[in-house]
């Protein structure tokens, strides 16, 4: 039987252990153990990927929890598919719980079931195919399981100490046809001082967000007045604005006000999509700002992203033609221990100097009482689209579509900069909503069944017998 055959008659155990896989909550977080440097949800779903693949009769490798692989096939060449276990958290809203792998009307439903899990599965069943067919490799093809790509990418630094990195391969982590440009990332931490004490407005809290990747749907703050009149003052200038989605609740503490702003949450890669709860409740406070310097750190809020998403408030506004147009997200707000704590993702072109910028960052912020307290980044990525692996994954693509779409570049960054030589590979086909990090995240079924159909040929391509 044909190995693409067996891909569709496979479809139900398929869509059963991507069901299995998104009921585990692997969000990062929890105790830190041996064999579990991410917590015990992510080390469980390392496990079941494992488990699945000794069942079927691959060679498996567990690298103390941080990675691990399984692989299929021999030779001195490698072919590398790499996929991601951990997830973001949840969130609320969700029609369905988030860690069900609920299936209605043609689409399965979860926290990962496009970003990464449902790939995965995909790839899983594309390989078990091949297996199953006996049709002959001359490279082995090695299935790499990450555990921390929402995070911080500790499980590829662990993995490449290791392990010998693949020749060439493909993450399925973006968009269809193929992305064969990303940009560079920077994550920013900023701090400035919370003065809990004075005349007038006191910002008390604020908190908003889960992780700096993420456009924040719910950001919510805590203010102290004088006394009821001037309460009572501060919540009529808020709601002549008349923006929508913030509420005000009197607290039972002593002439104190919550105000709450709801957005709509995204990709932080391409925040222009979603609308930023943090961004919304600074620009409702405005009219009972104060002048102290928690009040300077809603400004900058306000002064530095209420212009766009392009990085102007900050002065780093660029663009190329390869990589597109710079973008930034504010994902993160907190006060703790009478500091307030702001987390900043930057998405950044190829002609971008990452060095300067962040040297230009750091005397922008100054001006508001922040410092920059964290900082990390990631270079950019590309591959030419007359690469021989660029080549045959769209000729692959195409031959499946009838797309003759050209490589794309994105602001997502995905485990191909890691590969080196490799790109980033659906499943998302073009005209689909993109769902990650959103609630009501979902894979269709039938893009699912399309995905493993398109791994499972691309994968025999790249490691057949020559």
């Amino acid at each position: 039987m044909d190995y693409l055959d067996r891909i569709q008659q496979e479809q139900a155990a398929l869509i059963k252990t991507l069901q299995d896989l998104i009921a585990i909550p692997s969000v990062k977080g929890g105790p830190v153990t041996e064999g579990a440097p991410f917590g015990p949800e992510i080390a469980r779903a390392l496990a079941y990927v494992l488990n699945w693949g000794e069942e079927h009769g691959f060679q498996t490798k567990n690298l103390s929890g941080y990675a691990g692989h399984l692989e299929y096939g021999s030779g001195e060449k490698t072919v590398g598919v790499l996929v991601h276990l951990d997830v973001v958290p949840a969130g609320e809203g969700w029609s369905y719980p988030p860690f069900s792998g609920t299936v209605e009307a043609g689409k399965i439903y979860g926290r990962g079931a496009v970003d990464d899990k449902g790939p995965a599965v995909a790839a899983l069943y594309a390989l078990k195919a091949i297996k199953d067919s006996g049709v002959k490799l001359g490279k082995k093809i090695r299935i790499i399981f990450g555990c921390d790509e929402e995070s911080g990418w500790r499980c590829m630094d662990h993995y490449f100490q290791h392990e010998r990195k693949p020749d060439y391969g493909f993450t399925p982590d973006a968009f269809f046809p193929l992305i064969n440009s990303e940009k560079g990332q920077m994550a920013l931490e900023f701090q400035g001082q919370l003065k809990t004490e004075g005349d007038g407005a006191i910002l008390r809290s604020i908190t908003g967000g889960t992780r700096r990747n993420v456009v924040p749907e719910q950001a919510e703050a805590v203010v102290c007045f004088p006394d009821q009149s001037s309460l009572a003052q501060g919540k009529a200038a808020v709601l002549a604005k008349k923006m929508a989605g913030i509420t005000l609740t009197d607290l039972p503490e002593q002439n104190q006000l919550q105000i709450v702003a709801r957005g709509v949450s995204a990709h932080g890669s391409t925040p222009e999509k979603g609308e930023n709860a943090l961004l919304k409740l600074a620009l409702a406070l405005t009219p009972i700002a104060g002048k102290d310097s928690s009040w300077q750190i809603i400004r900058f809020m306000r002064d530095c992203f209420g212009q766009g998403t392009d990085g102007r408030g900050l002065g780093i506004a660029c663009q190329d033609e390869v990589s597109g147009a710079l973008t930034i997200n504010l994902g993160v707000a907190r006060t703790e221990d009478e500091k307030i704590r702001l987390e900043v993702d930057i998405r950044s072109p190829h002609c971008a100097d990452q060095q300067k910028m962040k040297e230009k960052i750091a005397d922008r912020i100054r001006d508001y009482g922040l410092t920059v307290t964290k900082s990390s980044t990631m270079a950019p990525h590309y591959l030419p689209e007359d690469n021989w692996l660029v080549q045959v994954l769209l000729g692959v693509y195409q031959e499946e579509t009838g797309d003759t779409a050209k490589p794309v570049a994105t602001g997502g960054r995905t485990y191909a900069m890691t590969l080196g030589n490799g790109v980033a590979f659906g499943p998302v086909f073009p005209g689909q909503p993109e769902t990650a990090h959103q609630k009501n995240e979902c894979f269709a079924i039938n893009d699912l069944m399309a995905c493993a159909r398109i791994y499972g040929k691309a994968l025999y391509i790249l490691a057949k017998e020559e």
